[in-house]
């Protein structure tokens, strides 16, 4: 088959990812080999293949890849072939430790994940823990169904923690393809998603965003901040009111507070999505409540180019990779 490989983290103007011919990998019981329908691009791809996340030379060469729709065509399990799923960063769990048996197998000290301890879908096929896809429902297409396993997972996790009653304004930091999944969800909830953006206030329109404005305006019942922009989180805690959570999915080196700005009872917190129980509640709601991907397709042999724009800012949403 057909794969992007990378053999060393390096940066990607070197194009470290080659387009070339590897073995298809043989499936073990309680596994399924999907041919690979469509893979979203992540940021967290580019943090692999340049090594923001440092990688033990054991791993590699690796495929990367953790947004992964696919067409069952063999099978060692109860899924039948022909069956389309996805899965996202998490591959599995142990199962066995305090976070599995507690109920968050995403906190899992063992966990496998897609794209670094096995192979990603940046190629043809891949084989997959047939315990931890999750089924496509039939309205929901491959190229838009492949970002709902990480983009989509994170931003549901983000408004999840917040909880959002009818009519609360969420404050939404950071508008790109993750807040753009986050308003639509905010807004199927009942509640109200401001949107706070300099540049990108289309993008918080086409997504149904209740208020697009420059700068936070008054007191609100939540905040998420999707951008990697310290002074963002000031600005969200700041004015998120007292007993009410801020949520930081961006990945950021350091965050600097005021303690004067949550001395009321404010909390702060982070996501690790990845639940299979989430991600079934994202294809349902994407399902009964049309939730809209931000997708540009682009071949499996453009992925160096695509993760070269990502890191220059020149892709708004997700780009998809299909073979």
């Amino acid at each position: 088959m057909k794969a992007m490989l990378l053999e060393k983290q390096e940066k990607i103007e070197k194009k470290p990812l080659k387009y070339v011919n590897v073995k298809t990998e043989d499936i073990s019981e309680g596994q399924i080999l999907v041919k690979v329908l469509a893979n979203g691009v992540c940021h967290s791809d580019l943090h692999i293949v340049e090594g923001d996340f440092p990688l033990p030379a054991s791993l590699f060469p690796l495929i990367p890849g953790h947004e992964i729709v696919g067409e069952v065509v063999e099978s060692k399990s109860e899924i039948e072939k022909g069956t389309r799923v996805g899965i996202g960063w998490f591959y599995n769990a142990c199962g066995k430790c305090d976070q599995c048996i507690s109920g968050h197998e995403n906190l899992c000290p063992n966990a496998l994940v897609t794209g670094i301890n096995v192979r990603g879908g940046y190629a043809e096929y891949a084989a997959l823990d047939a315990n931890y896809v999750t089924a496509i429902p039939d309205s929901i297409g491959d190229i838009e169904a492949a970002p709902l396993f990480c983009a989509g997972i994170t931003a549901y996790s983000a408004v999840k923690k917040i909880n959002p009653s009818v009519n609360d304004r969420i404050a939404v930091f950071g508008i790109g393809g993750l807040a753009f999944y986050a308003i639509q969800m905010i807004e199927a909830m009942g509640a109200k998603a401001v949107a706070v953006t300099r540049s990108h206030a289309k993008v918080a329109e086409e997504a149904g965003a209740s208020e697009i404005t420059h700068k936070p305006q008054g007191q609100y019942d939540g905040s998420i901040v999707f951008a990697p922009n310290p002074e963002l989180v000031k600005d969200a805690v700041s004015t998120v009111r007292s007993g009410k959570t801020v949520v930081i999915p961006a990945v950021m080196d350091r965050i600097e507070i005021p303690f004067s700005s949550f001395t009321w009872e404010k909390n702060i917190t982070s996501v690790a999505s990845g639940l299979r129980k989430e991600t079934r509640a994202v294809l349902d709601m994407a399902d009964s409540a049309g939730i809209k991907s931000m997708v540009h397709k682009r071949t499996l042999s453009e992925a160096n180019e695509v993760l070269s724009e990502l890191k220059k800012g020149q892709i708004m949403g997700r780009a998809v990779l299909v073979p």
